[in-house]
């Protein structure tokens, strides 16, 4: 089970001015919006009222200029963090000399007159369990991303905070007092059986009574929508704490009004402390969208799978020319990326970007993803309308065999355009999986028309991705270099995990790009300054790569030593560094998380095949003896 942990204050902050590390937060979202909460009850990212506009609190980025609104004791303290059962509501409590503090934290998030509404809220109540502790207020926020002045001026039930375009109102229970314009630090003593509630709600001019918002009566709706939400996940195995988590995680990154879903909640956390790789999560990638449907779907819920395909569907009527890889979680086209150099980056790790320029790349992948997850929810759900097949299964299937064999920038999104052999596997993918919808559907001149060009890309892959002297399939046509994302070969239906290229790929991928539990993408030079952590996905990849092998003992043994991974809430970052155990890059990230639900859901299910297998052979034994 995931309890959350125990520690001091003082060990839980970087050295580096204040940082803590990225593992020390847990998120609250309301699939509109997110924020991290650190174990010290600080709020160090907000953005609103879009998980990609432009930020409220960022001292995650900046710890010194990007702004924050901290709960917690005054004096020393020890903290334990943990969710609300199956919810994303988060509590955060506080063990002082003084006493006991509970902080809730929470985005209302619930269905009414049919939809999803957006509050545009975030509730913070302050529960004393225990003695008379005194708990500081600190509020300062600071508009678009720190640039410019944020003014907090105090009313009669909380305050308000604005610049010359936003406004903020933070209502409060107890009366604050604003003594600088840029900074609230109240205090206050507490004593048993006292409750605070603080009202933090985006676009509104003049705070009301804290009473009126009905933090009680949205807290409940709140968790009885998660739970009920969770009600859809049928998995059942023993990793089911962390599957569940992983899934809520994954609904709660999905920006409601559109249903597309953003990679991780931040933009810029670093892949390599001090270096450039620093990049913008919060935009909506189709591999991920795709990958998240499957992966929820594996366990059980497969209501979002409309969602998604809704959102295909409308995206592809709005794109003139070729589908892009991503865009904005409005259906945005255009992504510019900039750099704030007036923010330091964690850990001064520069620069901080807005925006993502990969939008402009072409990555051929995109294609057998899109097939790939029509064809499975053509299989789960047992449908494929006209419009679907005509949008997203024939498009896919007609520019995968009209551009497979040009360079592209591939899953990693490199600088430099290449063959790589995961793209040229993801169009076979595509046209592998719409022969199939098609000859299902009688649409037999399209699947004779890509039988052909299948044929071609996997002799090709055959032939020329696979490297003699490494006895392995390659990062690119004709090279040496391995490549991690090979390990989805066995995944997506390539080849099957016991083919004897595919175990020699895979042994070959265990000793080049491993290290302990965690696989790095590859070794080569990606043009970027500085190594990166280990690519967390890619080590569930191998979980489910030895459970397709057979070696399920192997393959349970790395999967608990990668749920040691996680943070305290189950929660995991892009990255880990396999030296110091860290976490890095943008967080929390949808990739592992859907990682770790497909490879634990195959583990269990080869566990039970396993399991009857063995009895209906001791049975078949006891009966013929």
């Amino acid at each position: 089970m995931l309890e959350g942990r125990l520690e001091s204050l003082s060990t839980s902050l970087d050295s580096v001015r204040g940082y803590k590390p990225i593992s020390d937060y847990g998120v609250i979202g309301d699939m509109h919006t997110a924020a991290l909460v650190g174990l010290d009850g600080s709020i160090d990212w907000y953005c609103a009222p879009r998980f990609d506009s432009p930020s409220v609190f960022a001292a995650l980025l900046d710890s010194q200029k990007g702004g924050r609104f901290q709960l917690s004791p005054t004096g020393k303290f020890t903290t334990k963090q943990s969710y609300e059962g199956e919810t994303n509501v988060l509590a955060t409590t506080f063990d002082s000399q003084e006493g006991r503090i509970k902080l809730t934290d929470f985005m209302p998030c619930f269905m009414e007159k049919g939809e999803l509404k957006g509050f545009h809220e975030l509730h913070r109540i302050v529960d004393c369990l225990e003695g008379d502790p005194g708990l500081r207020i600190t509020f300062q926020p600071r508009f678009n991303y720190a640039r410019g002045n944020t003014i907090i001026r105090e009313t009669r039930d909380g305050c308000l905070a604005r610049n010359q375009r936003h406004h903020i109102s933070l209502a409060s229970s107890v009366k604050l007092l604003v003594s600088d314009k840029n900074l609230l630090v109240n205090d206050f003593r507490l004593s048993r059986g006292q409750r605070i509630v603080l009202v933090l709600k985006w676009g509104n001019s003049s705070p009301t009574l804290a009473a009126r918002y009905e933090t009680s009566r949205k807290l409940s709706k709140t968790v009885s929508y998660w739970k009920r939400w969770v009600g859809h996940v049928k998995y059942q195995g023993p990793y089911r704490t962390h599957v569940v988590r992983s899934c809520l995680v994954l609904k709660m990154l999905q920006y409601a009004p559109t249903g597309a879903m953003v990679a991780a909640v931040t933009t810029s956390l670093p892949e390599s402390i001090g270096t450039l790789r620093n990049w913008d999560y919060r935009y909506s990638w189709i591999r991920d969208n795709a990958l998240s449907v499957w992966a929820l779907s594996e366990a059980g819920a497969t209501r979002e799978a409309l969602d998604y395909t809704r959102w295909m569907i409308n995206v592809r009527r709005h794109s003139k020319e070729r589908l892009q890889i991503m865009m904005g979680i409005g259906g945005e086209r255009e992504i510019p990326e900039i750099t704030l150099d007036h923010l330091e980056g964690y850990r001064r790790s520069s620069p901080v970007r807005v925006g993502n320029a990969a939008y402009k790349q072409l990555q051929l992948d995109i294609y057998g993803i899109l097939a790939d997850s029509m064809y499975y929810l053509h299989r789960a759900l047992g449908w494929t309308t006209k419009q679907v097949y005509e949008n997203l299964v024939k498009y896919s299937a007609d520019q995968a065999a009209a551009e497979w064999e040009k360079p592209d920038s591939g899953i990693w999104e490199m600088r430099q355009a290449r063959s790589f052999v995961e793209s040229k596997m993801w169009c076979y993918v595509a046209l592998d999986r719409a022969i199939k919808i098609a000859r299902e559907l009688g649409y037999n001149e399209d699947w004779r028309r890509w039988e052909p060009v299948k044929k071609k890309i996997k002799n090709q892959i055959l032939t020329n991705g696979w490297s003699t002297k490494k006895k392995a399939f390659t990062m690119v046509l004709g090279g040496d270099d391995l490549d991690a994302a090979n390990l989805l070969m066995p995944l997506v239906g390539f080849l099957p995990a016991r083919d004897p290229k595919m175990t020699s790929t895979i042994q070959r991928i265990r000793e080049e790009l491993s290290k302990g539990d965690l696989v790095y993408r590859y070794n080569v030079d990606d043009g970027q300054l500085g190594k990166e952590g280990a690519f967390t996905v890619c080590s569930f990849w191998m979980v489910d790569c030895l459970t397709r092998l057979g070696k399920l003992g192997e393959a349970e043994g790395l999967l608990n030593q990668l749920l040691k991974r996680a943070n305290h809430l189950g929660l995991y970052s892009e990255e880990i560094d396999p030296v110091t155990g860290e976490a890095l890059g943008n967080f929390p990230q949808a990739y592992t998380h859907m990682g770790l639900i497909t490879a634990s859901v195959r583990l269990e299910e080869a566990r039970r095949k396993t399991g009857f297998m063995r009895y209906a052979r001791a049975l078949s034994n006891r009966i013929s003896g």
